[in-house]
Formats: structure tokens, sequence, C-alpha cells
């Protein structure tokens, strides 16, 4: 390996679509917090809007995905003929995808435990006003009266 450090040909345009996804990655990854925080919050109309701008983002990064795809495909190839500073913009880039991955998964994890436990509070609630009911009507109750 030379020592150049720059990425040209079919190494350059792979390293820029890697380094591509890692910036729509850091939108999805804001979106995701701004979604955790909506959730927590229990805004989930515009949580909603937050999860449709990050599925916006992702279909981006698929498309980035499959452009790059022939190219990440040959990466043995590609990586052979790198130049000791090409080799590690790539290091650099797929680590920070790796970083940026995993803060995305243990975003969603939170996101995904605080609604879990927002639908168990509602299932909860639900029941108990069902059994309130079946017992109101078992034993001939009537309902309270509102205010």
């Amino acid at each position: 390996m030379s020592t150049s450090t720059e990425a040209t040909g079919e190494s350059g345009t792979l390293l820029n679509g890697l380094q591509e996804e890692a910036a729509i990655y850091r939108k999805v990854l804001d979106d995701s917090a701004e979604e955790l925080r909506l959730v927590k919050s229990a805004e989930l109309e515009k949580a909603t809007a937050s999860l449709s701008r990050k599925q916006q983002h992702l279909e981006e990064i698929a498309a980035v995905e499959r452009r790059i795809k022939p190219l990440k495909d040959r990466w043995p190839e590609i990586k052979s003929g790198l130049a000791t500073g090409a080799f590690s913009a790539f290091q650099s880039t797929l680590k920070d995808l790796s970083d940026l991955l995993e803060q995305l998964i243990a975003i969603e994890r939170e996101t995904e435990e605080i609604l879990s436990q927002q639908i168990a509070v509602v299932r909860k609630g639900v029941g108990a006003a069902v059994t309130e009911e079946q017992a109101r009507k078992a034993y001939g109750a009537k309902p309270p009266k509102k205010n």
C-alpha cells in the first residue's frame, strides 16, 4: 500500500457512498432522538411525524446502498488496492457508521420499551374499565353520575 490519502475511482465512489450514508444516519439519529422525546411526553401525533421523516431518510439510505452494493461486494479486491491513507479514511468512516448505528439501536430500544409500557397501561386501563362495567351489570348497579 502506498501512502496516498485520497480514495479515487471505485474506492472513492464507495467511500463517498459510505460517507453519504453516515450523514443520512445522523439525520435518522436526530429524528429518533426527537421521537423518543415525544414518546416520553406522550405527544404521539408529533412522534408519528418524526417517524415519517425517519422513514424518508431510511429510504434515502436504501437508495445509496443499492448504488454502492456492487462495490461493497468487491470490497476485498478494492481494499487490497488502497493506499494507506485511503484505507484509514475507510476505517474512520466505517467506525463512524458503527458508532451511529450503535447509538440508533440504543434509542430505538428505549423508544420501544416506553411504547410497550404505554400500551400496557392503556390495556390495563381498558381492562379495568371493562371489569368495572361487568361488575356493575352483574350486581345491577348504575354507573356513577357525571358532574
